[in-house]
């Protein structure tokens, strides 16, 4: 029987995503509504104790750790074996008839109660349309056997956990990545659509990418061309306006790596108190010299334009500093 008292999230990560996960946790429950509770869930291959031992001053987690083994003879791609945990949830979690799957790579921005308690009937999983079936040219492959009209993703889910066990689910995945290994490009992307019978569309408002929500105009966006076509501009529109997630994923360096120039306001706070942040004080101090060298070629500069530049980039880096006051 499910357990109704809390909506249960489930993560996955090695030690070298504690620190976007660390943030991902921290904005689900700044985010919240009143009266919602989450189970935070963590699967994981072998955690440090020192990693799991941080994350303990921003959350109470539930930790189950995954024999590793079973995957030996998996396709692997660089997203690493963490991506297949998702395939054991309803086998690890026999409790839940229902749970939540979200990647670490993200921001919430709002509270996930209301998609929680969708009425998901005979779907075997909730996901974001990617693209349509029949795109030309979008990023996803596209397989022959797979006859549903849309290819969704994985980044955000609602698991009919119930469902699965019932279908023996497991066993199709399995099934499938043995008769498809050589064709797996997306991995779990690719296992997920071809093994549900029924997949439920679930609002683009929870996993706007980042080059969505980022554009002055979506339509500069390098998804903008196949999700428009399987989303429809207005869905896009409004998710941008009204994001419950924002998802990091493309060929852009992680938003956690990049200088904390480059960073939004609203992600580098989270950032910067994260128990996982390793800006060291040299960091700072190197930030402060680039400044000044900035303001030295800004006087010397004969070029208005060029001296324009300098000055939007002395900004950045001023702010850089100016926030690092904060922690």
């Amino acid at each position: 029987m499910m357990n109704t008292k809390k909506i249960p999230i489930v993560f996955a990560f090695d030690d070298n995503y504690a620190l976007p996960a660390s943030i991902a946790i921290k904005s689900l429950l700044d985010t919240k509504k009143e009266g919602t509770e989450y189970e935070i869930i963590v699967f994981h291959g072998g955690l440090k104790k020192k990693t799991m031992k941080k994350f303990s001053t921003i959350a109470n987690i539930r930790w189950i750790k995954v024999e590793e083994k079973q995957f030996k003879d998996v396709p692997i791609g660089w997203s690493g074996l963490a991506t297949y945990y998702r395939l054991l949830i309803a086998d690890l979690l026999p409790e839940y008839d229902k749970v939540i799957w979200s990647d670490v790579d993200v921001l919430f921005r709002g509270d996930l109660s209301e998609i929680f308690n969708q009425d998901m009937e005979d779907a075997d999983w909730g996901g974001i349309i990617a693209e349509r079936q029949d795109e030309q040219n979008g990023i996803h492959t596209h397989f022959d056997e797979n006859t549903k009209p849309y290819i969704y993703m994985p980044g955000f889910m609602l698991v009919n956990t119930k469902l699965w066990r019932e279908k023996k689910l497991a066993l199709r995945f399995w099934d499938i990545i043995r008769e498809y290994r050589d064709r797996l490009k997306m991995f779990d992307l690719d296992i997920l659509n071809l093994a549900a019978d029924k997949i439920m569309p679930v609002p683009f408002s929870y996993c706007v990418l980042e080059n969505i929500y980022d554009a002055e105009d979506i339509s500069t966006a390098r998804e903008y061309p196949w999700l428009s076509r399987a989303q429809g501009e207005k869905e896009l529109l409004d998710a941008k306006a009204n994001p419950l997630i924002i998802h990091y994923a493309g060929e852009r360096a992680k938003i956690w790596n990049r200088d904390i120039s480059e960073i939004p306001g609203y992600y580098r706070e989270y950032l910067l108190s994260s128990v996982f942040n390793n800006r060291d004080k040299s960091y700072y101090r190197k930030t402060k010299l680039k400044i000044l060298l900035l303001s030295l070629l800004i006087l010397l500069c004969p070029i208005k334009r060029v001296r324009k530049n300098l000055r939007h980039k002395k900004q950045k880096l001023r702010e850089t500093v100016l926030w690092t006051k904060k922690y």
